[in-house]
This record gives structure tokens, sequence and C-alpha cells, in this order.
């Protein structure tokens, strides 16, 4: 009953479609903001993984105009009329399949990015503000620092509200496209339906060489068998065993780390 079995019968050809670059920065910004958003009080975790932030956001822009394929904000720049019409049929259950950002992903993607990228410059002027440290120095008056740290704090909860509806998207759109896209955001590759053409110089990947039968099992499962399924159970891997611990240990290091 979890399973849109209707959807992708038959096997799909997969392509490579996120670059290294995108899948390792996505990873590293889930851990900077999970760090920050559930450590806020630890400091200097707290402004070191803010400064992670601002570096990976303008990396990422910057990618998506040098970057090729579906990394470039030329593959997932939609109108407000087509974005619309988007979320329409995604109310009716019918949306159509991109294999790049859809339209309401792209208007995500551009959220968190201008969103992350606000507070972030709103927490280096509080904390100036606050310490006179971190890269304004003593530079921003001390009466700012209330109004800059509510602000911040405000739009810090505003990412955190986006990145739950973007993860309620990707549940969203494993049901429906019968598409495993947590494990995509690891491996690189997607399922293309059939019925869609593939975009202009997609490449396959090459068949991997000496895998184990239980790995191409599991594989098989997660992305073929069971999208849906295996991408909640992914999620709840990545959460519980590995982002929770990360973030657990470096908050055990926070006090070997020198203010700045």
């Amino acid at each position: 009953m979890l399973e849109a079995s209707e959807r992708r019968k038959k096997r799909d050809p997969e392509i490579k479609v996120w670059d290294r670059f995108v899948r390792i920065h996505h990873w590293l910004l889930v851990l900077a903001f999970a760090t920050l958003y559930i450590e806020s009080r630890k400091f200097p975790l707290h402004p070191y993984a803010g400064y992670l932030i601002c570096i990976l956001i303008p990396a990422r822009i910057v990618w998506g105009f040098i970057g090729h394929g579906a990394a470039r904000f030329s593959n997932f720049f939609y109108s407000p009329r087509e974005t619309l019409g988007y979320l329409l049929e995604a109310i009716r259950g019918k949306a159509s399949y991109y294999y790049s950002h859809n339209p309401m992903g792209a208007a995500m993607v551009y959220a968190l990015l201008a969103s992350l990228g606000a507070t972030c410059l709103l927490g280096l002027l509080a904390y100036s503000a606050s310490q006179q440290l971190g890269p304004f120095g003593a530079r921003i008056p001390a009466d700012w620092e209330d109004i800059l740290i509510v602000w911040h704090v405000r739009i810090g909860h505003a990412v955190a509200l986006l990145i739950c509806g973007h993860l309620f998207g990707v549940i969203w759109a494993a049901r429906l496209h019968r598409e495993n896209y947590v494990l995509a955001m690891l491996t690189g590759l997607r399922r293309i339906p059939r019925a869609v053409p593939l975009p202009p110089g997609a490449e396959h990947p090459e068949e991997p060489k000496n895998v184990s039968p239980m790995r191409q099992k599991l594989m098989n499962w997660l992305n073929f068998r069971r999208p849906f399924v295996g991408t909640l159970l992914l999620m709840a891997i990545l959460i519980l065993c590995i982002l929770l611990p990360a973030i657990h240990f470096l908050t055990a290091l926070n006090k070997f780390l020198p203010a700045y």
C-alpha cells in the first residue's frame, strides 16, 4: 500500500544527474545547518558551522553558473506561472516529471539559498555587535545586537520550516514518481521514466565491477522495487545513524575550538 505500484513497472534507464560537487555541497550544508540549529547555544561551534555555510552558499551560486547539467540554474529556472501550474498539478497528484529540479523544488532551492544567506549575514553582524569578533570585528555598534539577534533567529526558524517543506516534498515525489531521491543524492544517479526524453548529453553510468550480489539486491530493492520505502529508510538511517552522531561528536569537540 505504501508504494505506487501503478507507476514505472519496468526498469527505467539511469543517468548521471547530480555531480560530485553538488552532492558533497548538499550533505555539508545539511550537517552545518543541523549542527548550528540543534546546538544553537554552543559557542564557538555555532559560528564555525555558520562560517561553513557562508562558504557553501556563494560556492553553490558560482557553480550554478559554471557547472554543468542539472547543477546549472538555467536548467531549473521557471516562471511564476510555470511554478503555479506545477503546484496545481501536484495537488491533483498528476505532476510532470523533471530530470533536474521540478518548479517547486527549484523555488525551494532559491528560497533556501536566499534565506540561508540572509541569516548568515545577520549572524555575522550580531556576532560582531555582541562579541566584537568575526570578520566585522568591532565595526558593528553594540546597540544593534538585540535586533540583529531577533531577526537572525527568526530567519533561522524560517529556514528550518523550509527544510521541513523540502523533506515533505522529497517524500511526496518519491511516492508519486516511484524514485528514491535520497539515494540519487548519494550516488548522483536518477531513474528517468521511459516516456520522458533523455536530456541532451545524458551520461549513463558505467556498470560497476565486482559488485556483490547482496549489494546489488539491496540497491535494486531501494531504487526499483521499493523506492518510497527506501527513501524513508535512508532518511531514518542518515538522520539517526550519521547526522545526529556527527553533531554529538562536533559538540564534544566544541570546548577545544578557539573563539573567533
